[in-house]
This record gives structure tokens, sequence and C-alpha cells, in this order.
């Protein structure tokens, strides 16, 4: 499922004939899709509407090379810690570096994992990233300077971006794969960046840096300005990435004892849906979700996560959805498991959370009945009671 196609139902009168995100996502969501909409049709840009698929065509020239930084040497009378080392377990759904800042640029802690990657929100001091839902206040004034923009005033648009960290597995991420990419040298690192026009009237910006060797990070920003983020203020980020002194294994607020014949998990989403589109509403307070597939995709020669930037649904592919039940605008408000259009869902004993299986029309309703069946849900308020993806979704 699209994001595009995510606003395009959510500002329907009609219900939706069918699909996934949409048949989860309430009120609040809706109202935010809503307001993305506006703002795209009023000529102003908004993040997650106007995101650009990451660029794909083969053809760019190599690198500068690596150097390597020699740490400062300690004082007399002390001892020298070693900074940490980058770990890559073989676990792939593990967190595996930190939040962290790095002057206007703040980094998210990485809440998606998959067979390739994590993923961290990056928000920047002076801009408005539209990951949750908006008010009914902002609803109100946004529906404000609609009027105002149909009547031909000028109407202060709000400076916006979306923008996220991708840290890549070793040799996931191939560079040579970039397009009209310029190679350079960021904090020693060989680097790999890219600029031009997104979708609608974003500018979009991509910085790859080898973090470890052959392992690529990525900050991707489609900003409503071209001048900023600047290229220069891209490459402040890079410094600030280190390896996590305790890596972490995904949690998810529910396990699963039952999983169709062939279907493998490949991404994981904690405290939000999976892949780009639990970023694209990190702050809208969804509690969890994971992508399986029959197919799954490759973990080499990528250069944007599964599904791409308009967050596509895999191929053989389904998807669970946790979500506070007003994420959700299902009309079934108990245990009772409903089917129609390509998913399945049903409510916690308390009715506060909504639970989900969409596969699009790739599983019978018989099998994503049987998934919810078996899926057991923790207390989704203590994520101590959470389970570590890799042996919840076996």
């Amino acid at each position: 499922m699209r994001l595009h196609e995510v606003v395009d139902l959510a500002t329907s009168d009609a219900p939706p004939d069918s699909n996934t995100v949409d048949e989860i996502v309430g009120r609040g969501r809706k109202v935010q899709r809503r307001r993305r909409a506006a703002f795209a049709g009023a000529g102003a840009a908004f993040a997650v509407v106007a995101v650009s698929a990451a660029v794909s065509v083969p053809s760019i020239f190599g690198g500068t090379g690596q150097s390597t930084v020699t740490p400062p040497a300690a004082a007399p009378g002390t001892v020298a810690v070693a900074p940490a080392s980058w770990a890559f377990p073989e676990d792939p759904f593990t967190f595996t570096f930190d939040a962290y800042d790095a002057g206007r640029w703040h980094v998210q802690a990485p809440i998606v994992t998959s067979t390739a990657y994590q993923i961290a929100s990056v928000y920047l001091d002076g801009r408005e990233s539209n990951d949750r839902a908006a008010t009914d206040e902002e609803v109100d004034a946004m529906n404000d300077k609609l009027e105002k923009l149909k009547n031909g005033e000028a109407v202060p648009e709000t400076p916006t971006i979306y923008a996220y960290l991708v840290l890549y597995r070793p040799g996931a991420f191939d560079p040579a794969k970039l397009a009209g990419a310029t190679a350079l040298t960021v904090d020693g690192k060989k680097a790999y960046q890219t600029g031009g026009d997104g979708n609608g009237s974003m500018y979009r910006r991509a910085l790859a840096w080898e973090y470890a060797p052959d392992a690529y990070a990525v900050l991707e920003s489609h900003s409503s300005e071209e001048i900023d983020p600047s290229a220069d203020e891209m490459q402040k980020i890079v410094a600030g990435l280190k390896p996590s002194s305790s890596p972490a294994k995904a949690k998810l607020p529910f396990e699963l004892d039952y999983v169709p014949a062939g279907y493998q998990p490949v991404e994981t989403g904690t405290n939000a849906m999976s892949g780009l589109n639990g970023i694209a509403a990190a702050r809208d307070g969804d509690f969890g979700g994971a992508i399986f597939s029959n197919t799954p995709p490759a973990t080499s020669g990528l250069v944007e996560p599964f599904g791409g930037a308009d967050g596509e649904d895999l191929p053989g592919s389904f998807q669970i959805f946790v979500v506070p039940q007003t994420n959700s605008n299902q009309t079934t408000g108990n245990t009772t498991i409903k089917c129609g259009n390509g998913f399945c869902t049903h409510r916690s004993p308390d009715g506060k959370t909504s639970i989900q299986v969409a596969s699009g029309g790739r599983l019978s309703d018989a099998e994503m009945t049987k998934v919810l069946k078996g899926l057991k849900l923790a207390d989704v308020k203590k994520p101590s009671t959470w389970f570590d993806a890799s042996d919840a979704l076996k």
C-alpha cells in the first residue's frame, strides 16, 4: 500500500474497498492525512505525502577511500576505555545504535528492524515533521488556511521535513546503484551524496556513508525547501553515529503460535507499524507490527528499505498491526474476529487494542483467522512484558 493511496482513501467520503493500513487507520490518523493532503493540494509540501522513491538507477563513480581515526591518548593516571565497536548480531531484529543529537539534527532511537537494516526517525530544528495525528485545533487552523488560499490570500507555509536514518547491515546497501551521486569523504568515512526534486514540491537529499567495513548508513531527507537542509547540514549527522554499548533485541507486544507455511518474518516495528509506514506515523502511539513474506526480499544490493519510500506491500506478504483502538476505524469492538477485503481484525478483551492481520487477498480468511487466534497479546502499556521479536515471530 502506497502512502499516497492511504491519503486518497483517508480523504474519501466513501469507505475503502480494501486493504491494509487504511482499515486500521482511525479518526486521528485520517485527520492527519487529510491535513497532509490538504497542504499538498494547496501547493504546500507535506512530509509523507510528498515522499519520493529513493534513487535506484545504476551508475556512479567510486569513492575516495576510508581513513582510520585514532582515539586521543588517555591522560596520565587514567585508563583508556576502548570505544564500543559495531556489532552485527546473528539475530537481525536487534537495535545496535541509540538516539543522538548532532547540531540541529535529532536522531531518535530506532524503531524498525528488518533482515537487512534498522530505521530511526530524524528531526531537524526549525522544521515540522508530520508523523503524528493532527489535533482538532490543528485541523481547524488548516481549514482556515485553506479558505484563505481559496480566496487568494497569502498564507505563510510551515517549513516541513520527513527524514529518517537507515542503518544497513554489511553488504546490504550498494552505493554503486545510486544515480548521480557525488563521492566524498565525511568525518574520514567514504560517503556518497545525492539531491534533487522529489514528489510534489518537496526536495530530496540523501547521504550514504560507510560507518563500518561494507556497512552503510543513509540519511534520507524530504524537505519543503531546497536550501534546508543543505548538503553541508546533512553531513553534520555523520560524526554522531556510534555503536550502542548495549545492543537490544527488538520487542513486540505480541507473539504467535501459528505462522502460515512458507512465510518468514522480514520486518518489524516496535511502538510503531513496521517499515517506513511506521516511521511516517512514528509519534502516533501504535504498539507494534510485523511483516512476513513467502518470497523474502533480497538482503543485498539495496538502495532503500523494503517496499520503497512509498511503503508498497512486499510480494507474497502479510502484515500484523497492533494499535490503540483510537487509531482504528474498525467497527468490531470486541474479541469477535471479522474478515473482509483481504484482512481480519478484532479487539483485545478490554476493547482498547485493535489487532489486525492483512494480506491483500494473499491469504485466505481462514488462514488469517488462525493467525489471530494464535496471537498472544502482552500488556501493551508495559513494554517489560513484551517479547523478543525473533522469538515472537517463529
